[in-house]
């Protein structure tokens, strides 16, 4: 890395420590008066690589509430996603006769139900600011699921219901939404106490 940059590091470093919590204008305005060179893409740069090195922490000051965390779709898309899916995987399973010509989406739906959804929001509520690659998540989410599902059938093998279709749609779909739904509160909470408000740590 060159002197230069190695400067600016140490310059933006010092000068949250000793200026406190500021916005991203307000950061790049003072960097930019004492290193004209500075672009936003350095800029960018910068603020991920002292983000990423621990110098700083970033805040998101946007969000003020979790009505406005889940309208702020970049953020809350997958929860919609996951809830949807739930929804639609069940419905179809319970209503679509087996001898439908449609049934290729039954299983499709009900592959992702039981497979993918239980695991993946599990994740998103156990871990809501850890960030995976696809294939990682995908992996992981298939994993927790089948735990999720063996439990889940554990458990209504000791009730009257007993393991039917409808007890089982209902328990898995219930653990689906519940579990996204504390994972988007729980990461409503982690965006409050980090991204887009700049401080030095």
């Amino acid at each position: 890395m060159c002197p230069e940059a190695l400067q600016l590091d140490d310059f933006a470093a010092a000068y949250l420590k000793k200026s406190g919590a500021m916005t991203g204008k307000q950061l790049y305005e003072a960097l930019a008066l004492k290193f004209p060179y500075l672009t936003e893409d350095k800029f960018a740069d910068l603020v991920h690589g002292l983000a990423t090195s621990g110098q700083i922490d970033v805040y998101d000051e946007h969000v003020t509430s979790l009505h406005g965390y889940l309208a702020a779709l970049e953020k809350s898309l997958w929860f919609y996603a996951s809830i949807v899916a739930s929804l639609s995987a069940a419905l179809t399973a319970y209503l679509l006769p087996p001898n439908s010509p449609f049934i290729a989406v039954r299983w499709a739906l009900g592959l992702l139900f039981v497979l993918f959804l239980p695991g993946y929001v599990a994740l998103e509520a156990l871990y809501p600011t850890m960030e995976l690659n696809g294939l990682d998540r995908c992996a992981l989410s298939v994993g927790v699921s089948l735990v999720l599902d063996m439990l889940s059938g554990l458990a209504l093998n000791y009730t009257p219901w007993g393991l039917r279709l409808a007890p089982i749609l209902l328990l898995l779909g219930a653990l689906t939404i519940v579990l996204a739904t504390l994972a988007v509160v729980r990461q409503f909470e982690a965006s409050r106490s980090g991204r887009q408000r700049f401080t030095s740590l």
